[in-house]
């Protein structure tokens, strides 16, 4: 497979299963010249149905290949890191002081019924509403970064009006996937 190649794993999920694999398009890395990094780097990407941004962010001036293949090997890990990352977001939620409950709470406080009958089914009795709230978590950004203390940023965010709002629920995480943190940013 080649760095264009959309990348799909196959997993085996129970039949009554929500966890999804979605289907990641692979930026070009080719613009990347390892002995003149620019600071920023950024693209627009197909995930699933949904359009995700990726971008990388390098505090020095150059680097190496095996940095730029952790690079790949972390971006290609994406989809599996989402649906980690969505365990942790449950984790964090049923903890007593949550973050993830904050920011869900945020929501039911601030939008209205009809705004929030346009995110949730309110008729929904079986699900909390911030268990609902939380579904409809959509990740929308991951940024990397090789030399700070965790590798990786996820940005979550829930639509409103078909746009994502500008409350962030963020996961960052080590370069194996490991919690560093979960923030709610705006």
């Amino acid at each position: 497979m080649g760095i264009f190649d959309l990348f799909k794993k196959n997993k085996e999920a129970p039949e009554n299963s929500k966890v999804e694999i979605r289907i990641l398009e692979k930026p070009d890395f080719k613009e990347i010249d390892i002995q003149k990094l620019k600071d920023y780097y950024n693209w627009k990407l197909n995930y699933g149905e949904r359009i995700m941004k990726l971008d990388i962010n390098f505090e020095l001036e150059s680097t190496n290949q095996s940095e730029l293949n952790q690079i790949v090997e972390f971006v290609n890990k994406i989809p599996e890191f989402d649906i980690q990352n969505r365990s942790y977001l449950e984790s964090d939620f049923e903890q007593d002081a949550s973050e993830v409950s904050d920011y869900l709470n945020f929501y039911l406080d601030e939008l209205d019924e009809s705004e929030l009958a346009g995110i949730i089914n309110l008729k929904n009795r079986n699900n909390s509403r911030n268990s609902l709230l939380m579904e409809k978590l959509n990740l929308i950004r991951v940024g990397i970064y090789p030399q700070h203390s965790y590798f990786g940023t996820f940005d979550y965010s829930i639509d409103i009006n078909g746009e994502p709002c500008n409350q962030l629920l963020v996961v960052n995480i080590n370069k194996d996937g490991t919690l560093h943190d979960i923030t709610w940013e705006s």
